[in-house]
């Protein structure tokens, strides 16, 4: 069974990929003004509570992000597919997990004084809601 769930994994990402690899557009800066900056994204899973540094960032008028969540994510991934979807943030990037590539999604989500975070893994097959605090 665990072989087989690999297997549908892997056929999910090769499927994907390129589609999410084509999505990428470039979003003005100003079109993202609210969620520039440094976030603390918290979720909890089954697994236990993890924590994410996200940061949203001007690169040559256009947005950028990078996220990372040591020790469970080594290193910092950067964020290049980001769009709006409303006045909702979506970002879009390749998670590498034990040596797997798993399209993931981030949609950040203004919700009065607290955002909202929903995070989107293999395409639908693990999605989980999370809070997002801005860092000051």
């Amino acid at each position: 069974m665990r072989t087989y769930s690999r297997q549908m994994l892997l056929v999910l990402v090769v499927l994907l990929l390129p589609r999410v690899a084509s999505a990428q557009a470039a979003l003005a800066v100003a079109d993202a003004a609210g969620f520039m900056g440094g976030w603390t994204l918290g979720l909890d899973t089954p697994q236990g509570s993890l924590s994410m540094d996200l940061t949203i960032t001007d690169e040559a008028g256009k947005v950028a992000g990078s996220i990372s969540a040591e020790p469970m994510m080594p290193g910092v991934t950067k964020i290049t597919d980001i769009t709006k979807d409303g006045g909702k943030l979506v970002l879009r990037y390749m998670l590498d997990f034990q040596g797997m590539s798993i399209p993931t999604v981030i949609t950040l989500i203004p919700d009065g004084d607290k955002w909202k975070a929903n995070f989107d893994f293999a395409s639908g097959q693990f999605q989980v809601d999370g809070t997002a605090v801005k860092k000051s």
